[in-house]
């Protein structure tokens, strides 16, 4: 499965569900292979240093059920209520290559990003740095 709407409005459904009332909140959702959605979200820390990604829960879990992720979004809210589509940070791409360069990541479209567009993962680091090694 890609990245589509329904991924999409799933984790800003969870993102309504789970912080309501609460202004500025993440969440992100992915596909595997099964068809499974997985939602997740990252708890606020004192500590910036041990902070997760929201993306971190999808993964272990995924990981956890050996079912390979085959789409990855990240939402956010911020307080006017507005929604904007996140990529994955450079440590989150890391960690979703461990299901190869044809993971379909949604992505901001640069003239609004409330908006989104899908790349595969491999298009969004397209130098990665295992490539040299195989």
């Amino acid at each position: 499965m890609e990245v589509d709407q329904a991924l999409v409005d799933s984790i800003i459904a969870f993102i309504a569900r789970r912080f309501p009332g609460e202004e500025s909140e993440g969440a992100a959702g992915m596909y595997t292979a099964s068809g499974r959605l997985i939602l997740s979200t990252a708890p606020d820390t004192l500590n910036d240093a041990v902070s997760l990604c929201h993306e971190t829960g999808c993964l272990c879990e995924a990981y956890t059920l050996d079912d390979p992720v085959t789409a990855s979004a990240c939402v956010y809210r911020e307080a006017t209520d507005r929604y904007v589509i996140l990529a994955p940070c450079g440590v989150c791409q890391e960690r979703l290559f461990l299901y190869g360069p044809d993971v379909s990541i949604a992505v901001a479209r640069k003239d609004d990003p409330t908006q989104w567009t899908k790349v595969k993962l491999g298009e969004l680091q397209p130098h990665y740095w295992r490539g040299a090694l195989e």
